[in-house]
């Protein structure tokens, strides 16, 4: 990560960013809000979390609420885009539902259509905001599809699994590649609108600005296969 959070980029989030993984000095959230994260086997190198095949992150008490919510990942894909690759998983590696990149596509299965397209070895910034049973989901700040979720982006126990597939199906659904930052906002009233450009030191000030005040967020922002 660079030295400064940067918050706006056209169509971004605004609400309160209350956890910060940036990989500046390991798994813990920068604004010393959350739980750490928790690795599966990959490397914290030059501010970015890098992991090969299921090497994924685990965060528990992920989210002030499992129902609204909005969060906003940072990260690229090294080795392929064919097929389903999951990035979010809600269940604790147990439902194969959740957030995909699909053939170089944005996908929730089954809720969501397939949408926008990502680059190989390129970062892309995936957002997702949950609210009244509808989630969002952007792609580099642009909003790619709303669509009520029936309850399959609800979070069971209040824990994430990030780039690690699901045991039902084998956990063949994975891909190799590196995150540069994982934010967690206070909930999905604003997200998706444009706050002013601001840039925010990091680290040391950060705590004491989200104690005082909060502070505003970033963007960016995935459906899924048929049987």
């Amino acid at each position: 990560m660079a030295a400064a959070i940067v918050v706006g980029m056209g169509a971004s989030a605004n609400a309160a960013i209350i956890k910060s993984y940036d990989f500046d000095n390991g798994l813990g959230d920068t604004l010393g809000n959350g739980n750490a994260l928790t690795a599966s086997g990959g490397t914290v190198a030059g501010g970015r979390y890098e992991f090969g095949l299921n090497q994924g992150l685990r965060l528990t008490d992920a989210l002030p609420s499992t129902t609204d919510y909005a969060m906003e990942i940072k990260f690229q894909v090294n080795d392929s885009l064919g097929g389903y690759n999951k990035v979010i998983d809600f269940q604790d590696l147990s439902s194969d539902l959740g957030l995909y990149v699909l053939n170089g596509a944005v996908d929730f299965y089954t809720a969501g259509p397939a949408a926008g397209t990502v680059a190989l070895d390129q970062d892309f910034t995936l957002g997702l905001a949950r609210a009244s049973g509808t989630i969002s989901v952007y792609l580099n700040g642009t909003s790619l599809f709303s669509v009520a979720d029936g309850g399959q982006a609800v979070s069971g126990g209040n824990i994430l699994n990030f780039f690690e597939d699901d045991v039902a199906t084998s956990q063949s659904e994975a891909f190799a590649g590196s995150v540069d930052f994982i934010r967690i906002h206070d909930d999905a009233s604003t997200f998706g609108q444009a706050p002013p450009n601001v840039s925010v030191p990091l680290p040391g000030v950060l705590p004491q600005l989200a104690a005082g005040a909060g502070l505003l967020g970033v963007i960016g922002w995935r459906r899924r296969k048929a049987g």
